[in-house]
Formats: C-alpha cells, sequence, structure tokens
C-alpha cells in the first residue's frame, strides 16, 4: 500500500477518473465528496496529501473546514481553472491547472508526498 491520497469532488465521474489515474503502487486514493471527506478527517482520518477540486460549489469554504479537522499538517493539491487565486492566497502546496493530464497531476501528487510534512 502507497501514500494514501485523499480525492474529493462532488462529480462522482471526474471523482472515479481521478481515483483510477491516482491509483498506482505509490498511491491509494480514498474517494469523497466534499461532506463526506470532512467526516473522515473528523474522525481521524490522516492522509498524506489531499486533491481537492476547488471549483466544486463551497470549494474553498470546505479545504478551511479540512484543514481545521487536520489532526497534523497534510499537504494540499488543488485543482483549479483559475490557480492564479489559488497561487495568490497561498492556500495550497501544489496546483494544477485544469484541464490537465493525468501524468501533470500524479507527477505533482507523488513530489508532494516526498516533500518532508510541514515544508512549503
Amino acid at each position: 500500500m502507497g501514500d494514501v491520497v485523499l480525492v474529493i469532488d462532488d462529480d462522482p465521474l471526474l471523482l472515479a477518473t481521478l481515483g483510477a489515474a491516482l491509483s498506482t503502487d505509490q498511491l491509494t486514493p480514498v474517494l469523497a465528496s466534499g461532506g463526506d471527506a470532512l467526516r473522515r478527517m473528523e474522525r481521524g482520518m490522516t492522509p498524506d496529501v489531499i486533491v481537492i477540486d476547488l471549483d466544486i460549489r463551497d470549494g474553498y469554504e470546505l479545504l478551511a473546514r479540512l484543514e481545521c479537522a487536520m489532526a497534523e499538517i497534510v499537504p494540499v493539491v488543488a485543482l483549479s481553472s483559475r490557480p492564479r487565486r489559488l497561487l495568490e492566497a497561498g492556500i495550497a502546496d501544489a496546483v494544477v491547472m485544469k484541464p490537465f493530464e493525468v501524468g501533470q497531476l500524479r507527477a505533482r501528487v507523488h513530489r508532494v508526498c516526498e516533500e518532508p510534512r510541514g515544508a512549503a
């Protein structure tokens, strides 16, 4: 089993696609809608990385609530069609601009997983 990746999106088809793309020997995706992800984190789940589509309804608010529920620092890879806003806000460890290639997303997630926790 590899690094646990909590993948969050509100579109079931995109969520399944992201899960398949991130399912490798080194990565184990756990798929969740926003509310489900928050419940998992509040119950003590500590993934190695979170991949969240911030273009979902209330995506930024959800990320803030997830960060409050974290027992420790968990790096975030944000997907967005508006990455400049994310970079300016400094709310993600890595940003992947939509549309993206699967290899690009996988590479960003691997890179974030390799960094020591708390490193930005």
